[in-house]
């Protein structure tokens, strides 16, 4: 009799319609289990629509437990995550940095250069009076024993 009215009290409350019928089903269904039980002393109204209200008040605070567990195991398996590819991250940068200290010295002055101070190729080969199939090459060396030496981690 009093279905849709809760219904859309509870709506009103939460602004999810499926959580506002699993709130009135639940609150019928628990009047019905404890009939035997019950001493209503106020109007059947008056206590279906309380009766949803805590119902609806319990379930907030089940489904904040909820997402705050969630939320945790969420945040540590990030952590974990973090951790694990910053270790990653700061072995390749290591490897990178002693492979770049082995370059031959023009090699790795060329390397710096282009890859470290941003100069284009054209600007390198300019600055240190070589062709630019020269900084090709020698990029091309370099980016390959780096490339190695990565691999082979």
């Amino acid at each position: 009799m009093y279905y849709n009215e809760l219904c859309a009290y509870v709506f009103s409350l939460s602004r999810d319609k499926q959580q506002a019928e699993d709130i009135v089903q639940n609150v019928m269904l628990k009047i019905w289990k404890n009939k035997e039980k019950l001493n209503i002393n106020t109007s059947i109204k008056s206590y279906l629509y309380k009766s949803c209200y805590y119902e609806l008040i319990d379930s907030y605070k089940k489904n904040k437990k909820e997402l705050n567990y969630i939320e945790r195991v969420q945040k540590e398996a990030l952590d974990f995550f973090i951790e694990e590819d910053n270790d990653f991250i700061n072995n390749r940068i290591r490897c990178v940095n002693i492979e770049i200290e082995k370059l031959p010295p023009k090699c790795k002055e060329i390397f710096v250069l282009n890859k470290v101070q941003g100069f284009k190729y054209k600007e390198v080969a300019e600055q240190l009076g070589i062709s630019v199939k020269t900084v090709e090459a020698q990029m091309s060396k370099a980016m390959s024993r780096i490339k190695e030496a990565l691999d082979a981690l």
